[in-house]
């Protein structure tokens, strides 16, 4: 079992102003720590569905794009 975690991040703006935005967090149960490390540091796209009360995230590889920058000199 595992509980979508809420809490809110406070910045200053230019010193005058405060932003405050949420940022969720999910943690994994131990049983499944076995899977994880071959998606670390890795980019990940997420897509979430909802069917009635479930809720499915679903995490893969971004696939690399092999087009590189390149500036004129």
């Amino acid at each position: 079992m595992t509980r979508i975690q809420k809490r809110f991040v406070k910045k200053r703006y230019y010193n005058k102003s405060l932003y405050q935005y949420a940022v969720y967090s999910l943690n994994f149960p131990k049983k499944f720590h076995e899977f994880l490390p071959a998606f670390l540091d890795k980019e990940l796209d997420v897509d979430v569905q909802r069917e009635g009360s479930s809720l499915t995230i679903i995490l893969t590889p971004k696939l690399e794009n092999h087009m590189e920058k390149t500036f004129l000199e």
